[in-house]
């Protein structure tokens, strides 16, 4: 058998200045935003990165709930009432995550029109 047939499976053993664990990353990070909202959910990450203002957080709670209508109300209130550009720009990213993809507009007039189209070619030859 070679040697290392031979050896223990345990991990080998570290000198002095190894075992001296390393500071926690979490004592000098920033507080976090929790990831799970209160359901037990996990949050949107883009959400995670907005500041902590108050009328901000209500319009976050309001996407999170499903409440658009709110959101696309409290983000043009927002977006006329406070002067810092970051919550003005988390304001702009909720309206615009709300919006309809163009694509998807696009798409659709597409079917609408080829919808008309097959009714119009069935019925035209008709009596």
């Amino acid at each position: 058998m070679s040697e290392a047939e031979d050896a223990p499976n345990s991990p080998p053993e570290s000198s002095a200045s190894e075992s001296e664990a390393p500071a926690p990353a979490a004592s000098t990070a920033v507080e976090e935003k929790p990831a799970l909202n209160a359901e037990g959910r996990e949050r949107p990450r883009f959400l995670l990165e907005f500041p902590d203002d108050p009328a901000l957080q209500q319009l976050v709670s309001a996407f999170e709930a499903g409440n658009y209508q709110a959101v696309r109300e409290g983000s043009v209130k927002l977006l006329a009432s406070t002067e810092d550009p970051i919550v003005r720009a988390a304001a702009r990213e909720l309206a615009r995550r709300i919006e309809p993809d163009p694509l998807m507009k696009y798409l659709l007039f597409v079917a609408l029109g080829l919808f008309v189209f097959v009714v119009w070619y069935t019925y035209q030859g008709q009596p």
